[in-house]
């Protein structure tokens, strides 16, 4: 069975009514986009869309990480002067990762200092999936995660895949609009191999042998969101 975070809605600065009405239609957009072309592993929550300001949708555990198999549904609260300042993103159940903290936030640079209003949802939630392939080391939410992700990848591992059975196992039949993109989820985010795959790479370049599987080396100490940020501001 799933369980769930307390809910929360974080706090909104004073509302403009013209700013909303710009940030509504801006929206509206990307949720029709949303709807339309779906980032890979991504769909819509089990409600309709009632509130443009605040929905949820679905991330499934993605392939080749401790995560497949788990349902992850995540709230979504946009400000009233969306696109200016970034939306807010929290897990609703609990996620073990060195970059999602107790609150079910992920800690992104985008949603601070780096933010552009060229980014859409569909670009965040991109984002995520690739953190959950990939983590951010250089800077974790839990400390005590990034370490044992590092030193001790099979312990977390292990914990990470037993936290997702336990609190993220629970089905959600997502709820489609009539012009919606109904089918599988894609197979895979644009990615370098899985993350272990690539930790033996790098032992072996390290060790100077050469890797079979071909990853391109020169790119291990990039992370995938990095990389996933410079394709789209690109």
């Amino acid at each position: 069975m799933g369980s769930e975070l307390p809910a929360a809605a974080p706090p909104q600065p004073k509302r403009s009514t013209a700013a909303a009405a710009v940030a509504r239609r801006r929206i509206g957009r990307e949720l029709w986009q949303f709807w339309l072309d779906p980032p890979p592993y991504c769909r819509p929550g089990p409600s309709p869309v009632k509130d443009h300001f605040h929905w949820e949708v679905v991330i499934d555990g993605p392939a080749a990480t401790p995560y497949a198999g788990g349902v992850f549904p995540v709230d979504v609260w946009f400000p009233y002067d969306y696109p200016f300042r970034p939306p807010k993103l929290f897990f609703k159940t609990k996620v073990y990762h060195p970059n999602i903290d107790g609150r079910g936030r992920m800690a992104l640079d985008i949603f601070q200092d780096n933010w552009s209003p060229a980014f859409t949802i569909s670009k965040l939630l991109l984002g995520f999936v690739s953190v959950l392939f990939d983590p951010l080391l250089d800077h974790p939410t839990n400390r005590c995660i990034a370490k044992q992700y590092k030193h001790e990848y099979e312990v977390y591992e292990e914990k990470a895949r037993a936290w997702t059975q336990k609190h993220s196992s629970t089905p959600i039949v997502s709820h489609y609009p009539p012009y919606a993109v109904i089918g599988s989820t894609p197979p895979a985010v644009p990615h370098f191999p899985a993350t272990a795959a690539r930790r033996k790479a790098a032992a072996s370049s390290a060790s100077g042998s050469v890797s079979s599987s071909r990853i391109p080396l020169l790119m291990k100490d990039e992370s995938i969101w990095r990389r996933t940020m410079k394709f789209f501001q690109g």
